[in-house]
């Protein structure tokens, strides 16, 4: 592990690289740093703003139930590309699991549960949303947005321009 942007933890990415992964300790601490690497990486490829700000929202999400959740030490990775018209991250730990037969059920709790809304969150804000949990092993949560470039916008605002 090396420091690297506010955090300790390992990162990989590039100039040239569609992909970027960060591993961190199961702390919340770190939450901020990986949103902030995780927006760093893609803009570099003109992704509109609110598109990004939905994505990354669901991450720090799925990162917080990882910490939260996972009852490990063991490090949690999060990894994000580019795939064609769509950005897909994936954040994953070591740790308790749980069974995921009930969760295309799962709705927001009420209006004053102060617990329950993470994975509903991680659905509305993604296009892509999966669960992958084996109890005892670990869970994967891969999440997704397909992309509507900067230059996308301008061009509804102005169709003329294209």
């Amino acid at each position: 592990m090396h420091f690297n942007g506010g955090y300790a933890g390992e990162h990989a990415s590039d100039a040239t690289a569609q992909a970027l992964k960060v591993r961190i300790p199961p702390n919340a601490r770190f939450g901020k740093s990986v949103r902030d690497e995780v927006v760093s990486f893609a803009n570099r490829f003109q992704i509109n703003r609110s598109e990004l700000d939905e994505f990354v929202f669901a991450i720090g999400e799925a990162l917080a139930n990882a910490i939260e959740h996972s009852r490990s030490s063991d490090v949690i990775e999060v990894r994000c590309q580019v795939e064609g018209d769509k950005i897909v991250a994936t954040v994953i730990d070591s740790g308790a699991g749980f069974p995921t037969d009930s969760l295309a059920q799962i709705k927001l709790p009420n209006e004053f549960s102060e617990r329950g809304r993470g994975l509903p969150i991680m659905r509305r804000c993604t296009d892509i949303f999966a669960v992958h949990s084996v109890p005892g092993k670990g869970t994967a949560v891969v999440l997704g947005r397909y992309l509507r470039r900067k230059d996308d916008r301008r061009d509804e605002e102005n169709p003329i321009a294209s």
